[in-house]
């Protein structure tokens, strides 16, 4: 019943295309990682397109491919970047025998999926029910951001985007640099590699 990243709506700054600005009490929404605002205590969704950059606290998120993405690491020449969404698959399976998925087997989770944000949209009503429901689980994916590109921090997805000579050195670097494509400082450094290229 409370798909948002933050335990409750939190007073953020909302940085426009056309250079205007709002603060509202904001926060992100875990079914597409689209940014929510309260309004009056009808919870609304700001249309991605216009936005750049929203401040929540101390963090930072740019939206990329519609979807809000908080700067873990970096700097305007590109940074890392992290997503999290919900994963309602979870929610709906259950287990099945020694490990398999239960795609495959005739057993099914039901659940009432009241997705919080969406269906009910009135902030007091949400808030009142936010104990309700189960824990969703989250999926968390990084990403490597320059100048021109948001790039899946995956080892293929970088080496796709390269030229022949640029992907053999890149094998070279990996192999100089021990890369844990699961830390954002480590990530920092394919970073470097593809600003400097």
């Amino acid at each position: 019943m409370w798909p948002y990243i933050y335990p409750d709506f939190q007073t953020g700054t909302i940085y426009f295309q056309n250079k205007k600005t709002l603060t509202a009490p904001v926060n992100i929404h875990l079914l597409k990682s689209s940014l929510h605002y309260v309004d009056k205590e009808i919870i609304k969704e700001v249309q991605s397109s216009d936005v750049i950059l929203v401040q929540i606290n101390q963090d930072k998120y740019y939206m990329r491919d519609n979807q809000m993405m908080r700067v873990v690491v970096g700097d305007s020449l590109g940074f890392v970047a992290e997503l999290v969404v919900a994963d309602f698959n979870a929610v709906s399976e259950s287990g099945g025998a020694y490990g398999a998925s239960s795609n495959v087997q005739a057993t099914r989770k039901l659940s009432s999926l009241e997705v919080g944000g969406i269906s009910i949209t009135n902030h007091m009503e949400l808030k009142g029910r936010k104990d309700g429901g189960s824990l969703l689980p989250v999926v968390k994916k990084y990403f490597i951001v320059t100048s021109d590109k948001v790039l899946p921090a995956i080892r293929k997805s970088i080496e796709n985007e390269l030229s022949e000579s640029k992907r053999s050195e890149f094998k070279k670097f990996l192999k100089a640099n021990k890369v844990n494509w699961k830390r954002p400082e480590s990530l920092m450094s394919v970073l470097k590699f593809l600003n400097d290229k």
